[in-house]
C-alpha cells in the first residue's frame, strides 16, 4: 500500500516538473524571440541609420580618424612662431589651440547640421520605445557625439554622464569618458577635465583600447604645457612606456616622448628618444617618424653629417617612397640651418610641387620667421602666403602673420606719402589741422600693428609719435596718451602715471579717461565735486578781487572737461567778470562768443545772445546809438559798411583780445560755419550772420533788441552773477 502511495506521489511531481519545464522553455523562447525582434527593429529602422550619418558627418568636416590617410605627423618647435600672440609655454587669453582644433566652426558644420539632427532625434526615438534593447549604450555616444560636433556642451555632458553611469564598464565607456574630458576643458572647466582624463586613463587601460590611451596621453600632455608643466606633460608617457608589455604599444609611448621633448626645443633629448624607438618594435610609420625626426633633432644640433647620412637612408628606403616630400622638408631645413640659401632658394620651387603635405609650408614658415626676426618684412610676407595655404599646425599663425604684415605694408605706404605731401605744403605755409590728425592715426595704427606683433620698441616709438604730435583739436588724442601712456608703464612708470592722471582730469569723459580714472580710483561723483570745488574757488578770488586767479580757475573748467555742465557756466561768469568787474568788454565779447559757438543752446547763450549781437554791430559800425537800432543802408553808406564787414571778418578771436596787461584771451576754437540764409533774406542780417558765425538771428531783428543794450554798455553793472537756479544745475 505504501509503496503504491509513493509511486502514484512520484509520478504526479514527474508530469509537474515536466509541464513546468516545458512552460519555462516557452516563456523563455518567448522572451528571448522578443529581445531579439526588438534588437532587430531597433537596428535596421533607426541604428543603422544613425550611425550612418554620424559617418557621413564625420568625412564632411574630416572628423573620422579612421579616414584619415597613415602619413608621418608634421610637427614644430612651440617656439618657432606657431603660437602666435602667446608665450611659447605662456598661457594665452583664450582656450588653447589644442581645444580650438576640436570645435567645429559654423562654415564646416552648416553643410551637416541636418544629418546631425537627424541623429539626436532617432536617438530619442530609440531611448523612448526600445529603451531595452542592446542599443540604448551606442545611441547615447552618437547623440553625445552629435551634440559636440554640434558645440552644445551641456546637452554632451549629459549623455557621457548618462553613458557611465548606465554602463560605467561598456565597452563604448572609454569613449564617453574621452569626450566628456573634452568639453570640460572646452568648457575652461580645467579640474573636472583633468580628472576625467585620469579616469579616461583607468578605463582605457582597462579595456584595452589603446586608441583613446593615446587621446588622452595627448590632451594630458597639451593641458599640462597649457599650465606651463613641462615635467606633468611628460609624465603620462613615461608611465606608460613603464606599463607596458607590448612591443609595439611601448614604441607608440616612445615615440609621442621623443616628439614631446622636439616640441619644446630640447634637441639632444629628442635625439635620444628617437634612437630608443628603433630598439622597440614599431609599426612602419612610426619607424619612419621616427628616423626623420630625429634627423631634424640632428640638424637643429648643427650635426649635420649625422642628419644627412639618416636622410639619405630613408631616401634610397623603397618602404618610404610615398612619404619622400616629408624627407624634402627636412633637407629645405638643413639647407636653411646650414646656411646654403642658394642651394635652398633652387630646390623650393620643387617643393612647392608637394605643398599638400604640411610639412612643406612648415618650412615655409620656419624661414618667413626667419626673415622676419631680421626685420626683412616683405620676404617674410611671401612666405607666410606660402605656409598658410595648407591647413597645419603652424597655418593659424601664418595667416594672422600675413594679414599684420600686409596692414603694415598699406599703412607704412601711406604714410609716406602724406609725410612726402606734407613736406610740400609746410614750405608754402602752415599745415591744415586734417592733416596733421591723419598723421597722428597713421603713427597710431602703425604702433597697433606692431604691438600685435610683438614689436615693443617699434609700438612704443609710434604711440610716442601720435601722442606728441597730435595737436589739440584732434578728437583722438586720448586714445594716443591712453596707448602710449600703457606702452611705457614698466620702462617709466612716472611718466605713465603723470599721463594716466592727464587722460583723467583733462579727458574725463572719453573711455580712456573714464579707465584712466577707474585706474586712479576716481568716481563720477569725485569729478563732479572737483569741478565743482574749482568754480567756488574762482568765485572766491573773484569776489576778493584776484582776478587773474579767478580767471585761471574759471578757464581750467572749461576746458576739462567740455561736456560737464560746469563748463557753460565757467565761461558765462568768465564773461561777466571782464563785463562788470574788469570793464573790459573786448575780452567780455570774446569768451561770450566761445560760449555761443561751443553752446548754441544753452540757458546762459539765451542769456547773452542779443546782447552780443548787438555788441558786434555796435564795434563794426552797425549800430546806432542815437536811435537804438540797426543802421538801414540809407544811413550807411553801402561801400563802408562793406570794407567794415571785411575787416571786421578778417579779426580772428585773438584780436579780440583785452587790452590790459593782466589777463589776455587765448583760447580759440574752431568756428562752424553757417548754412546760407534765403536770398530774400536783407542785406544788414546777412551781415550780421557773416559776425556772429553758428548764431540763429531771429526776424526782424530790430525788434527784437531793446533800444539799450543789456550789457558791454549799460550804465547799471550787476553786482552779482545773475542766479542760475532756473537753470542747467550741475548733479
Amino acid at each position: 500500500m505504501s509503496c503504491t502511495f509513493i509511486h502514484i506521489l512520484s509520478s504526479f511531481v514527474h508530469r509537474i516538473y515536466s509541464r513546468t519545464s516545458f512552460i519555462i522553455t516557452i516563456i523563455v523562447l518567448s522572451v528571448s524571440g522578443c529581445k531579439t525582434y526588438d534588437n532587430g527593429t531597433t537596428y535596421f529602422n533607426t541604428y543603422y541609420n544613425m550611425n550612418r550619418l554620424l559617418w557621413e558627418s564625420e568625412y564632411d568636416f574630416e572628423g573620422s580618424e579612421i579616414l584619415k590617410r597613415q602619413k608621418p605627423r608634421a610637427i614644430t618647435p612651440i617656439d618657432s612662431g606657431s603660437r602666435f600672440g602667446a608665450k611659447a609655454l605662456g598661457r594665452p587669453a583664450e582656450i588653447p589651440q589644442f581645444l580650438k582644433d576640436l570645435i567645429i566652426d559654423a562654415g564646416r558644420l552648416q553643410p551637416v547640421a541636418i544629418k546631425l539632427d537627424s541623429v539626436i532625434i532617432k536617438g530619442s526615438k530609440i531611448l523612448k520605445l526600445h529603451p531595452k534593447s542592446d542599443f540604448i549604450e551606442g545611441t547615447l555616444l552618437l547623440m553625445a557625439k552629435s551634440f559636440f560636433y554640434k558645440n552644445e556642451w551641456v546637452s554632451c555632458e549629459i549623455k557621457c554622464s548618462e553613458l557611465i553611469d548606465r554602463f560605467p564598464m561598456g565597452d563604448y565607456s572609454p569613449d564617453a569618458h574621452l569626450l566628456l574630458a573634452k568639453t570640460y576643458l572646452i568648457e575652461r572647466k580645467y579640474a573636472l577635465g583633468k580628472t576625467m582624463l585620469s579616469r579616461t586613463v583607468d578605463i582605457a587601460w582597462y579595456k584595452q583600447r589603446y586608441d583613446i590611451l593615446s587621446e588622452a596621453f595627448r590632451f594630458m600632455a597639451e593641458q599640462a604645457l597649457f599650465e606651463e608643466d613641462e615635467e606633468g606633460a611628460l609624465r603620462p608617457y613615461r608611465q606608460a612606456i613603464s606599463q607596458s608589455e607590448d612591443g609595439e604599444i611601448r614604441a607608440r609611448w616612445q615615440l609621442e616622448l621623443a616628439s614631446l621633448y622636439y616640441r619644446l626645443s630640447k634637441f639632444d633629448k629628442a635625439e635620444k628618444e628617437y634612437a630608443k624607438v628603433l630598439d622597440e618594435s614599431p609599426e612602419l610609420i612610426a619607424e619612419f617618424e621616427a628616423d626623420l625626426l630625429r634627423a631634424s633633432s640632428l640638424l637643429y644640433l648643427k650635426r649635420f653629417k649625422e642628419a644627412e647620412t639618416i636622410l639619405n637612408d630613408l631616401d634610397n628606403n623603397e618602404n618610404y617612397k610615398d612619404w619622400r616630400s616629408s624627407i624634402l622638408a627636412e633637407r629645405l631645413r638643413y639647407l636653411r640651418l646650414k646656411g646654403d640659401l642658394d642651394s635652398l632658394n633652387k630646390i623650393e620651387g620643387e617643393a612647392e610641387k608637394y605643398a599638400a603635405n604640411p610639412a612643406i609650408p612648415i618650412t615655409f614658415f620656419e624661414r618667413a620667421m626667419s626673415f622676419f626676426k631680421e626685420g626683412k618684412y616683405n620676404l617674410a610676407r611671401a612666405y607666410f602666403t606660402k605656409a598658410k595655404s595648407v591647413k597645419s599646425v603652424i597655418s593659424e599663425a601664418a595667416t594672422k602673420y600675413h594679414s599684420l604684415l600686409s596692414d603694415w605694408m598699406n599703412k607704412q605706404q601711406m604714410l609716406d606719402k602724406g609725410l612726402m605731401i606734407m613736406d610740400s605744403v609746410g614750405v608754402k605755409g602752415t599745415l591744415p589741422d586734417t592733416m596733421l590728425h591723419k598723421k597722428s592715426y597713421a603713427y597710431f595704427q602703425l604702433a597697433r600693428i606692431h604691438e600685435q606683433l610683438e614689436l615693443k620698441d617699434s609700438a612704443l616709438y609710434y604711440y610716442k609719435k601720435a601722442a606728441l604730435e597730435a595737436v589739440q583739436t584732434d578728437t583722438n588724442i586720448a586714445k594716443y596718451m591712453y596707448g602710449y601712456q600703457r606702452s611705457i608703464i614698466q620702462s617709466e612708470p612716472e611718466l605713465a602715471d603723470s599721463l594716466q592722471e592727464v587722460l583723467a582730469y583733462n579727458y574725463g569723459k572719453t573711455p580712456y579717461g573714464q579707465e584712466a580714472r577707474i585706474q586712479l580710483g576716481f568716481t563720477e561723483a569725485i569729478v563732479i565735486d572737483t569741478l565743482a570745488e574749482l568754480f567756488s574757488s574762482g568765485t572766491r578770488f573773484r569776489t576778493t578781487g584776484n582776478y587773474e586767479l579767478a580767471a585761471r580757475q574759471f578757464l581750467r573748467i572749461a576746458e576739462a572737461d567740455r561736456e560737464s555742465p560746469w563748463a557753460p557756466k565757467s565761461l558765462y561768469a568768465l564773461g561777466w567778470m571782464f563785463e562788470n568787474n574788469i570793464k573790459n568788454r573786448d575780452s567780455a565779447v570774446f569768451y561770450y562768443r566761445i560760449l555761443v559757438e561751443r553752446y548754441p543752446q544753452s540757458e546762459y547763450t539765451k542769456d547773452i545772445r542779443a546782447g552780443l549781437e548787438m555788441a558786434l554791430a555796435f564795434q563794426s559800425g552797425l549800430y546806432n546809438p542815437s536811435t537804438g537800432k540797426i543802421k538801414t543802408p540809407a544811413e550807411m553808406d553801402s561801400s563802408k559798411l562793406n570794407n567794415q564787414v571785411d575787416s571786421l571778418k578778417q579779426q580772428s578771436l585773438d584780436s579780440l583780445s583785452d587790452s590790459s596787461s593782466m589777463i589776455k584771451p587765448t583760447v580759440t576754437k574752431e568756428i562752424i560755419p553757417v548754412k546760407e540764409e534765403p536770398k530774400e533774406e536783407s542785406k544788414i542780417k546777412s551781415t550780421l550772420k557773416n559776425l556772429v558765425p553758428d548764431i540763429k538771428i531771429n526776424s526782424p531783428f530790430n525788434s527784437i533788441l531793446p533800444k539799450t543794450l543789456p550789457f558791454l554798455g549799460t550804465d547799471k553793472v550787476k553786482e552779482e552773477i545773475p542766479d542760475d537756479s532756473t537753470k542747467i544745475v550741475p548733479p
